[in-house]
C-alpha cells in the first residue's frame, strides 16, 4: 500500500484517505507553457505595451490582454491545489465516501455491499507517470464515486476489490449460519 497518494495515516475506523494528485494534472501545465508561448507571439506581433497605470487606450487593451494571459496561466497552475481543497475520498473498511466542498460540505456514501462495479481509467500520460481515474459504481442510481487523478489506481482498485469480496463472503456466511 506505499504510495498510493495516502495524505493521513491508515487507520482501521478511519480509513485511507485520498486526494487528486499533482501529477495527474501534468496536462495543466503543458497548457500553461502553450499560453505563455501564444502570449509572447501576441506580445511581439502586436507590439505590445504593458504598465500598471496605462495612460492611453492602447496601453489599456495591452494590459487588460496582458491579464487575461495571466489569469488562464494561473487557473490552470492553481487548479490541482483548488481540487485537492475541495475534494478528498476516503477508503474504510466498510465504505467509500466522497466528501465535496469548503464552506459547505457535501458527503457521499457508497457501503461495499452495494458496489457494482469498479473500473480503473488511465491515459497515456496516466500509464507512463501511473495515475487514473477509479470508478466505482453503486447499484442505485446516483451512487457513483469517480476517484480523480489517484496515483496508483491498480493498487486502489484491488484494495476496493478485496473488500468488497471480503464483505461479500461475510454476507454469505452469516446466511448460511442462519
Amino acid at each position: 500500500m506505499g504510495g498510493c497518494g495516502k495524505t493521513v495515516k491508515e487507520n482501521v475506523e478511519k480509513g485511507v484517505v485520498y486526494k487528486t494528485s499533482r501529477i495527474s494534472y501534468v496536462g495543466n501545465y503543458i497548457l500553461v507553457g502553450l499560453v505563455l508561448i501564444l502570449f509572447f507571439l501576441v506580445w511581439v506581433k502586436f507590439n505590445l505595451e504593458f504598465t500598471l497605470f496605462p495612460r492611453t487606450y492602447f496601453q489599456f487593451q495591452s494590459t487588460l490582454i496582458g491579464f487575461g494571459f495571466l489569469l488562464v496561466m494561473t487557473y490552470l497552475i492553481e487548479e490541482p491545489t483548488i481540487e485537492r481543497i475541495l475534494r478528498s475520498y476516503m477508503v474504510t473498511n466498510h465504505e467509500i465516501i466522497k466528501l465535496e466542498g469548503f464552506f459547505r460540505k457535501h458527503k457521499l456514501t457508497l457501503p461495499y455491499a452495494s458496489v457494482a462495479d469498479v473500473q480503473v481509467h488511465k491515459g497515456v500520460i496516466g500509464r507512463i507517470f501511473n495515475f487514473g481515474t477509479v470508478h466505482i459504481r453503486g447499484f442505485k442510481e446516483g451512487g457513483e464515486i469517480t476517484i480523480k487523478g489517484v496515483k496508483n489506481p491498480d493498487e486502489l482498485h484491488n484494495m476496493i476489490k478485496n473488500k468488497i469480496s471480503l464483505m461479500r463472503s461475510k454476507l454469505m456466511k452469516e446466511q448460511q449460519q442462519e
